[in-house]
């Protein structure tokens, strides 16, 4: 993408929707502290997670780039697909707080905790293995701080210590340097006012991309909530929603392609000490930085080996989550959510490395090589897409089933096999039955899963839960 659309138009829309989005949640958390009267109320994290930038690049940036050979109008057609989430994420406000009373938390934080481990903390670990000097201090310190609680002199936050620490230790090894490349001031400009029709026009071939996306960003902002609700602060899902809704649609409209959401890390960021005011001070400061165009400037003076050891303590906490804020008999349920992360991990990878070498599975021959290889490229694939709805079902039969809520279970699957059979996963597209065979396997293990309730209402104590 053209350092023009990024710089002048991308970043500043990405500000105001942020800024929009973290002066709401503050308010909320206050509203929170003061009807609950405690002031130890951490307001929810917002803003352009990295995690959909990375998702809405890969499924919908890159691909029309390459398709049209014109990233701008790529770029409009992320403008149209961010208002389009918005639509999908109003619409999910009011399924929302259905699917929290009867998804099982273990679904939710499960999901979250699968995120947490391979794209939070997993991947960080390279960045800290790779620049070690800096990398090392850096975790020593928050893994101190934060994790095992220790104390900072001065009590200053673990975090900050571990930037500066890391900010001397780069300039002494001559890592760091000041460049002032694309400082500048950019105007925020209501770009969609004067394409917001030939952009959802261009984006109509692409709705089958576009929806499951946007489907897929409601539901990690309800298990975000979820998150939230089990750290103590217990937010309404359907005005979080509409907040990131409406804050998607300020940033579409100033020329930013990426949804607005609650991203991961309430319990991390609450663990942390933060309260309201981090939200203030996160909007004000993300706004300042992208209107300048600072982060270029900052990311010279403050290495990634300083920065990611946060993210790895944000995400172990998540992980922690998943398994200590969920019912003993469900830690199982929780686990197996986990799992269809590391496919996805897996097929992120083998795409990367393939196109570093201009190569493709879908050549044959390429495909071949990677099976003999024991890289199962083809299981792979279909956890790759839809991957947070797949550990959700997949928990949430699992949760069930060890409940004995049999019906419960089969209705999970049965769900599986919509999801499955529409493309709204194991599919880069909407499409009728593109995986026949995982449509098939929903519907024998909802069938499965329905039998044992009949046989269950019939012989009560022969499937009663097994007592430990």
């Amino acid at each position: 993408m053209p350092a023009d659309i990024v710089f002048g138009r991308m970043l500043p829309g990405a500000a105001l929707g942020l800024l929009f989005g973290n002066i709401y949640y503050a308010y909320l958390a206050k509203r929170l502290a003061a009807k609950e009267q405690r002031e130890n109320v951490t307001a929810l994290p917002s803003g352009v997670s990295i995690v959909f930038v990375l998702v809405y690049t890969m499924g919908i940036l890159l691909p029309v780039s390459k398709i049209t050979g014109d990233p701008v109008m790529a770029w409009r057609i992320g403008l149209a697909a961010n208002f389009i989430g918005a639509i999908i994420c109003v619409i999910g406000a009011f399924i929302g707080p259905w699917l929290r009373k009867h998804l099982p938390t273990a679904a939710m934080l499960g999901a979250l905790g699968g995120l947490a481990v391979v794209f939070i903390a997993g991947m960080g670990l390279d960045d800290i293995f790779s620049d070690p000097i800096i990398g090392f201090v850096a975790l020593a310190v928050v893994l101190w701080g934060y994790t095992a609680r220790g104390k900072i002199p001065f009590r200053l936050p673990a975090g900050l210590v571990a930037l500066i620490l890391g900010a001397v230790i780069a300039i002494f090894m001559g890592k760091a340097s000041v460049s002032f490349e694309g400082v500048g001031f950019y105007a925020p400009i209501p770009w969609f006012f004067t394409i917001g029709f030939q952009a959802f026009k261009e984006a109509a071939p692409f709705l089958a991309v576009i929806i499951p996306l946007a489907v897929i960003n409601f539901i990690s902002t309800l298990n975000n909530v979820e998150s939230a609700n089990t750290a103590g602060d217990n937010y309404p899902i359907r005005e979080t929603m509409i907040v990131d809704a409406i804050a998607s649609a300020i940033g579409g409209v100033f020329g930013c392609p990426y949804p607005n959401c609650v991203f991961i890390g309430h319990p991390g960021y609450k663990r942390m000490g933060a309260r309201m005011g981090y939200s203030l001070l996160n909007g004000i400061l993300m706004t300042v930085m992208a209107l300048f165009g600072l982060f270029g400037f900052m990311s010279k003076i403050i290495p990634t080996s300083a920065v990611t050891p946060i993210l790895i303590f944000i995400g172990l906490v998540n992980i922690e989550i998943a398994f200590t804020a969920v019912p003993k008999a469900h830690i199982p349920a929780s686990a197996i959510a986990l799992l269809p992360f590391v496919g996805e991990f897996a097929f992120e990878q083998v795409n990367s490395t393939l196109s570093a070498v201009r190569m493709s599975a879908a050549d044959p021959n390429v495909l071949a090589s990677l099976m003999m290889e024991g890289l199962n490229y083809p299981g792979y694939t279909v956890l790759a897409y839809g991957t947070i709805i797949i550990a959700m079902l997949l928990a949430s039969i699992l949760a069930f089933v060890i409940s004995r809520e049999l019906a419960k279970a089969a209705a999970a699957a049965l769900i599986g096999v919509f999801c499955s059979a529409v493309g709204l996963i194991h599919s880069s597209t909407l499409a009728w039955m593109p995986v026949p065979q995982l449509t098939l396997a929903w519907l024998i293990v909802a069938a499965i899963c329905y039998a044992l309730y009949l046989y269950g209402k019939k012989n009560p104590q022969a499937l009663a839960p097994v007592e430990e």
